[in-house]
């Protein structure tokens, strides 16, 4: 016989509805993929149990990125995954729910300056980049650039 595993975690009082979602969807949700079973005190304490300790962890951490979302700023340097290719550059995820886009002409950056007519040829969705934080529009949007480029020489 399993004991099952319980961790409990504090989110803001004002978090508990998003956590909840709309009739309850977003919780259960949260639930059913990850087969624990979740309790929501009124003071924002979440008591997550589960035969196994690794699904216990994912609800938690699918609790904190609707409770506790991570702020993202300029110049947050990050070793992500490319989520997704376009014909304009690479989205990388930053943060559970946080992708950003690595335009084409900073991936020709890492390349040399060189022209890349099909970024498969260069990247594939699964990749790990480390990128910058270069801008974040007024949608918050994020703008990557590539870290740790080599040096330009200056003439």
């Amino acid at each position: 016989l399993l004991a099952p595993r319980i961790i409990s975690i504090k989110v803001p009082v004002d978090m508990i509805g998003a956590v909840i979602g709309p009739k309850g969807k977003m919780i259960n949700q949260i639930q059913d993929e990850t087969g624990a079973d979740i309790t929501i005190e009124d003071d924002g304490t979440i008591y997550i149990g589960a035969i196994e300790g690794s699904a216990a962890e994912a609800a938690k951490a699918q609790i904190n990125a609707i409770a506790n979302p991570v702020q993202l700023s300029v110049g947050d340097k990050f070793n992500g995954s490319v989520v997704k290719l376009a014909t304009f550059g690479a989205f990388v995820n930053l943060a559970p729910g946080k992708d950003g886009l690595l335009h084409i002409s900073q991936i020709r950056k890492m390349h040399g300056g060189k022209r890349i007519e099909n970024l498969e040829e260069v990247m594939k969705v699964g990749d790990k980049v480390e990128v910058v934080i270069n801008e974040i529009d007024p949608k918050g949007k994020y703008s990557l650039v590539p870290a740790n480029l080599p040096e330009e020489k200056a003439e």
